[in-house]
């Protein structure tokens, strides 16, 4: 009895998923494609695969243990594939990396293009999401590898150090936001200010870090998920902000808004994370030393 990868692949994603929707996101293909597969698989097997809950669709038992058997099956072929290549040193197959949305934009993606300009037989997914659905898709093993700060890192995962983040206060240039290196904690919340999200992190380790004191009160202006919509935010007077130096230096708005001199102060460590029995594969290496070559100049003028 024959059994086509496609198939095992399907058959796995809806495991790792228990919805045909999101099975069908993650491979990139329609729900029916996902179904119909489904079916012919059914038919192969002689077993039934899948059980209805309402409008839910999920794996029987039988074929929960068939696709634990796939993924093992399917991870030994890539295994031995990923083995012959580093022998010959060729980086190739494919990876999927997670990362935050502030991190993928302003540097991952850029640099990871770089990296598929040297390595034409790899194959690179970046998935930009908050911390704990990438946490979760990591740890059930939809992702090979993530980028996040060192305090989000599973405790178990094998990672290692990519760069220090810095953090910077910046407001508009205008003569309404009377800011300069002599200001106060004071005088810096008597402006609106502008969040990535509530009880931004961001914002309150920077006051605590800079005048060594937590704001009480803060006057939010506007919250909004994207480093880009914040500075142009910024740039439009509407409110002062907290930013990563590398997003600021990538940024339209570098030299249309103004920095708090002296401002610059450490957020985070970055850190590189992976599976440990992924650790030393030679695409995964490869694409670490890659990044780490790039942060040499990450978020520095």
């Amino acid at each position: 009895m024959k059994y086509e990868s496609s198939h095992l692949q399907v058959l796995i994603a809806l495991m790792q998923s228990d919805s045909i929707s999101r099975a069908a996101d993650s491979l990139g293909v329609t729900q029916s494609a996902v179904s119909q597969t489904l079916k012919t698989l059914e038919g192969k097997v002689g077993f039934p695969l899948l059980a209805r809950h309402g409008k839910n669709v999920t794996l029987t038992e039988d074929g929960r243990k068939l696709a634990k058997i796939a993924k093992q099956y399917l991870k030994r072929i890539e295994d031995t594939i990923d083995q012959i290549h580093q022998e010959a040193k060729v980086v190739s197959g494919s990876l999927h990396v997670g990362t935050l949305a502030g991190l993928g934009k302003s540097w991952i993606t850029s640099r990871i293009i770089d990296f598929l300009s040297e390595h034409p037989d790899l194959e690179v997914k970046v998935s930009m999401d908050f911390p704990e659905n990438l946490i979760r898709r990591f740890e059930r093993g939809d992702i090979n590898c993530l980028i996040l700060p060192d305090y989000q890192v599973p405790a178990w995962a094998s990672s290692w150090v990519l760069h220090e983040e810095h953090t910077v206060l910046v407001f508009p240039d205008s003569k309404e936001f009377k800011i300069n290196d002599k200001s106060d904690l004071k005088d810096i919340l008597q402006f609106p200010v502008i969040m990535f999200e509530e009880n931004d992190p961001l914002f309150f380790r920077w006051c605590k870090e800079h005048f060594g004191a937590l704001p009480r009160q803060v006057k939010s202006r506007l919250m909004v998920n994207s480093f880009g919509k914040i500075l142009q935010a910024v740039y439009d007077g509407l409110g002062v902000a907290v930013v990563p130096t590398h997003v600021l230096e990538r940024s339209f708005y570098k030299d249309k808004i103004k920095t708090l001199k002296g401002s610059e102060v450490f957020n985070n460590t970055i850190c590189f994370a992976t599976r440990v029995e992924e650790a030393d594969g030679l695409k995964m290496k490869g694409l670490y030393q890659h990044l780490l070559s790039t942060s040499k100049s990450f978020g520095k003028k």
